[in-house]
């Protein structure tokens, strides 16, 4: 029986795009990079923990992460957290699952306290159970966030299921020993590659892994 449902944030939750973009960009800039970057290399940089992005998707030398992780965070904290909104449908979603008892979390490779300052912001913050991040050094796999969250929920990783809109999130997934509904709305799944393409999508897979569970009993 599902208890938990286990959200990512960017791609999942909201749409963050403009953010991060808007922050990634000001940051190679400041850097003193000039270069344009394509939809789909910007694209690439929603996911993986900061460092990775930029190696990943900007290709940035590796003496230039711990200024590019430093000028990214400035910016996003003074300008880019703002720019962002729920998907369409998803507070709906929340506030259904809440209702029907369902334990809520947060599982995401942004840092803790800037992820509770989003949700605060985008005002359902309050809403969920736990809320679990990247720690400082970015050590943290999504596997190892998806077990804190687990745990921090007193339950079972088999009573959960996780909510992701990449691969990342899947392999997260599998390494907790979590369920997992893959997201098509989001930057990493296309429609088609996904379980779900709304929110509403994904209330009806819940829906009928309850239904299914209560023919099992």
């Amino acid at each position: 029986m599902v208890k938990a449902v286990l959200f990512d944030f960017d791609g999942t939750l909201a749409d963050s795009s403009a953010g991060i973009f808007h922050t990634a960009l000001h940051t190679v800039r400041t850097l003193g990079i000039r270069r344009e970057y394509s939809d789909e290399e910007l694209r690439r940089f929603v996911g993986p923990p900061l460092r990775s992005c930029f190696s990943i998707a900007f290709g940035l030398d590796e003496s230039l992460l711990d200024d590019a992780v430093r000028i990214y965070r400035k910016e996003y904290a003074a300008r880019g957290m703002y720019m962002m909104e729920l998907y369409p449908g998803m507070e709906g979603l929340l506030e259904t699952l809440h209702e029907r008892g369902y334990l809520l979390g947060v599982a995401t490779f942004k840092g803790e306290s800037l992820v509770r300052a989003c949700l605060e912001n985008l005002g359902i913050l309050q809403i969920f159970d736990t809320v679990r991040g990247s720690n400082e050094v970015e050590t943290r796999t999504k596997g190892d966030i998806i077990k804190l969250a687990v745990a921090d929920l007193g339950i079972i990783a088999g009573q959960t299921v996780m909510v992701g809109d990449t691969v990342t999130d899947r392999a997260g997934a599998d390494e907790a020993g979590t369920g997992f509904i893959g997201v098509g709305y989001g930057f990493g799944f296309r429609k088609g590659e996904a379980d779900a393409d709304s929110p509403e999508d994904i209330l009806r897979i819940l829906s009928a892994k309850e239904a299914n569970d209560d023919r099992e009993d």
